[in-house]
């Protein structure tokens, strides 16, 4: 997954990334990704640690989309959805009863604030390819591209990284040491804290940080990451605490 960053709500350096998530390509580029609440009316028992993996729409199916689900420690797991043109983020937490219930957020440069929604997932684990729909999202079936199997590691994210928006006007920076600590500051005044950890047994790493701006704002975001097959490029995507902001970035190194 190759990285730039989109924010719902963020006023900030992330919500202004977006843009430039255009010039990647993201489909290659997503890999990566947990909330509560109640779902949908229930359905079939699944498990949704079977779900791991990325997804992706078919050809012809618009909006294209790519889904990355991961297991949390709560036995249900964590589905990110972004639509490949980085025009929308949803954030998921499937449950064992097949519901669905999260946030969607329309990325780009606005103000807008997550929209809650629910549905349920259906699966076909036993097809070969394996395929998953979520009900409501006008995403259609997906297929799993990628069993996500392979661990992370943790030395690949180590490194400088840039992800730059608005006809490369503004810029952030991401400095990763090889223990996975996060500083960076971005050419529109922020400044971030936090971490990329290699998650275990799976293809992807948690995201946590802090940014405060100049403005004297303070936001922390968590979420996922994905790295592309050429380790070059990092994708990855937050929601903030409140869940009213969410984010898609596009670094490179």
């Amino acid at each position: 997954m190759t990285t730039k960053t989109h924010m719902a709500a963020p006023k900030h350096t992330l919500s202004k990334l977006l843009a430039a998530a255009l010039t990647l390509a993201l489909g290659s580029l997503l890999a990566g990704c947990g909330g509560g609440g109640g779902g949908s009316a229930s359905g079939p028992t699944i498990d949704p640690a079977q779900l791991k993996g990325r997804w992706v729409t078919a050809a012809g199916v618009a909006p294209a989309t790519t889904a990355v689900v991961v297991p949390d420690a709560n036995g249900a797991a964590n589905a990110w959805l972004l639509a490949q043109d980085a025009s929308r983020l949803v954030k998921l937490v499937v449950r064992s009863d097949s519901s669905a219930n999260g946030k969607t957020y329309a990325l780009g440069q606005g103000n807008a604030t997550g929209q809650a929604v629910t549905g349920q997932v259906t699966t076909a684990l036993a097809a070969s390819p394996k395929t998953i729909a979520f009900t409501g999202l006008n995403t259609g079936t997906l297929t799993q591209s990628d069993a996500l199997s392979t661990p992370a590691v943790q030395a690949d994210v180590a490194g400088n990284w840039s992800a730059t928006s608005g006809g490369n006007a503004q810029t952030t920076q991401w400095s990763l040491t090889a223990a996975g600590g996060l500083t960076g500051s971005s050419t529109t005044g922020c400044t971030y804290v936090g971490s990329v950890a290699a998650l275990a047994g799976t293809a992807a790493y948690g995201v946590g940080f802090s940014e405060s701006c100049a403005d004297g704002s303070k936001t922390t975001f968590s979420g996922i990451g994905t790295l592309n097959a050429a380790k070059s490029g990092l994708t990855v995507v937050v929601t903030s605490a409140d869940e009213s902001r969410g984010a898609a970035v596009f670094f490179a190194k």
